[in-house]
């Protein structure tokens, strides 16, 4: 009886143990399913965040590149409209320029000294892009046209005496009788152009270019100032200033 007793009392301790252990299995499995619909509730809470995100950075990126454009559209304009104010001022100063027969001859004091006045001051077109422009028998003495773009500008019987022409490009340009009396060309372009009977006296053709000048002739070259930077055709025969000697 006693063992049957015993024999009762240690099945109704193993079922309890194993209702037990069944019991804690299904709480445990229970408990991470309720883990694993958390973790997927995180993630779509997580996705719907970076997806409201990327379409909070998608739309400030749209309204900014917007803007820029805006903006860039704005220079634009803006460039155009002052690179039309600069041509439209350019033309103006151009047909203001007097013309070499309304230019009055200086006395004897005058000649050294100070260029004419009033609509005859110097110019300045620095920089500026007159390329085929018709500046023929125009006064231009004196006014300053450094890396002014001339080519093929018709500069025939123009005045162009004591201007600064440095780094200008006058290729192809038509210098017929013009004067470049005492201008400065130092670095200039005058591949190609016309020359004929072109004044050059003391006019610095120092590293310029005259390759190919049409119609200019070794007694043109000689009045002007020249040195081994010079290009020149070889039929140009020169004769370089020479160095004196320092005795040591």
């Amino acid at each position: 009886m006693v063992e049957m007793l015993l024999v009762g009392s240690v099945t109704g301790t193993c079922v309890i143990a194993m209702i037990s252990i069944l019991l804690f299995l299904k709480f445990q499995r229970q408990g991470m399913e309720r883990l694993h619909l958390q973790q997927q509730a995180w993630e779509r809470a997580q996705d719907i965040r970076k997806r409201k995100w990327e379409d909070l950075q998608e739309m400030r990126l749209s309204t900014i590149k917007e803007a820029l454009l805006s903006h860039v559209e704005e220079l634009y304009a803006e460039k155009q409209q002052k690179a039309k104010l600069e041509m439209t001022q350019v033309a103006y100063e151009l047909e203001r320029l007097p013309r070499i027969e309304d230019t009055p001859i200086p006395s004897k004091e005058q000649v050294h000294t100070t260029p004419p006045q009033g609509p005859f001051f110097p110019r300045s077109f620095q920089g500026l892009d007159l390329s085929g422009r018709n500046l023929s028998s125009r006064y231009l003495s004196q006014s300053d046209l450094r890396n002014t773009n001339l080519s093929k500008a018709n500069l025939f019987m123009a005045d162009l005496s004591g201007a600064c022409l440095r780094g200008a490009d006058l290729s192809d340009a038509d210098l017929t009788a013009a004067n470049l009396s005492n201008a400065d060309l130092s670095g200039a372009n005058l591949s190609g152009a016309i020359m004929l009977v072109t004044d050059l006296n003391n006019a610095i053709l120092v590293s310029a270019n005259l390759l190919g000048a049409h119609q200019i002739t070794t007694e043109q070259i000689n009045t002007a100032v020249v040195d081994s930077t010079t290009q020149l055709d070889d039929i140009i025969e020169i004769t370089l200033p020479r160095i004196p000697r320092i005795p040591l």
